[in-house]
């Protein structure tokens, strides 16, 4: 008589890691976002440093009243583009963070089913381990009684 193992926790723990592998997925995606942000709102803030110090010297040197306004117009408007980038980059931000939590959480559900696993194939063992010295009782009883 072989005894069958009860429910196991194999899929189950399969599932979970499918499930962390794809929060740490979504946050590399999330992370990827931002950085791409980071890099937009940095040149942006090189432009805006260079189109700033091109207007103080192009003022120095004298220019038309009409390129100065085009200049400065300009100028206002990567200064709004910066200010819309920033506000994008705290929603990237705020992305990463859940993504992160979210991946905290799977992590520990995973880790969860994965001692809960063990402790069962723990109690299985010890299950089998008590069959076998049954069976071994016995038979020490039926040849002791043979003799």
């Amino acid at each position: 008589m072989t005894a069958t193992k009860p429910f196991t926790l194999d899929t189950v723990l399969h599932y979970r890691e499918r499930l962390e592998t794809l929060a740490q997925e979504a946050l590399s995606v999330a992370r990827r976002a931002e950085d791409k942000v980071k890099e937009e709102l940095k040149k942006k803030h090189q432009a805006y440093g260079f189109l700033a110090s091109h207007i103080t010297t192009i003022q120095e040197q004298g220019v038309a009243i009409n390129e100065l306004i085009s200049q400065e117009e300009h100028l206002a408007f990567i200064k709004n583009e910066i200010s819309e980038l920033e506000q994008v980059l705290a929603e990237k931000k705020k992305q990463v963070q859940k993504s992160h939590t979210l991946l905290v959480e799977k992590s520990k559900q995973r880790q969860v089913m994965e001692k809960l696993k063990e402790r069962q194939n723990v109690a299985w063992k010890q299950h089998l381990d008590k069959k076998e010295a049954a069976m071994l009782d016995e038979m020490a009883i039926v040849f002791h009684d043979r003799k």
